[in-house]
């Protein structure tokens, strides 16, 4: 697991995209578990599949637990 910290508008919700290829990539190299992911020929849905990620404006189904709404997804994979 890793978590990041850092002030209003230091770039960690983009570097998040970045890393689940939600926003493309204008420079540098992403690479997860010794993968270069911004290459073309990436399955994208794959490297998805690794990556859990919860925003600030995220929603929750009212009538579940915390622990149900966050094992719903990969429940269901």
């Amino acid at each position: 697991m890793l978590a990041g910290c850092g002030g209003a508008g230091s770039g960690k919700s983009t570097l998040l995209k970045c890393v689940n290829l939600v926003e493309d990539i204008d420079a540098g190299r992403v690479v997860v578990e010794g993968e270069e992911i911004e290459v073309p020929s990436v399955d994208v849905n794959c490297v998805r599949r690794g990556i859990g990620i919860v925003y600030q404006s995220f929603n929750l189904f009212p009538h579940m637990t915390v622990l149900r709404n966050i094992t719903l997804a990969p429940a269901r994979l």
